[in-house]
């Protein structure tokens, strides 16, 4: 998504935004993200861009168990 192609449909008509829908929250605290959708075919992917509320997962991976590694 991030290039400009859709990754589900293969074709451009990308578009995104930050912060354009509900508010994302890591440990209580809302975050930096980026939304992106696909204009063909409506497949949308959000991305975390702050750095520090991303390393905080791998924290309360091995602390609380609460997110886990997909495989």
């Amino acid at each position: 998504m991030k290039s400009g192609k859709c990754p589900k449909c293969g074709l451009s008509n990308v578009y995104f935004k930050e912060y354009a829908l509900d508010a994302v929250n890591l440990d209580g605290k809302r975050v930096e993200y980026v939304d992106y959708v696909c204009t063909d075919c409506g497949y949308f992917e959000t991305y975390i861009t702050d750095k520090d509320a991303l390393s905080k997962i791998l924290t309360r991976t091995g602390e609380l168990g609460d997110w886990r590694k997909a495989r």
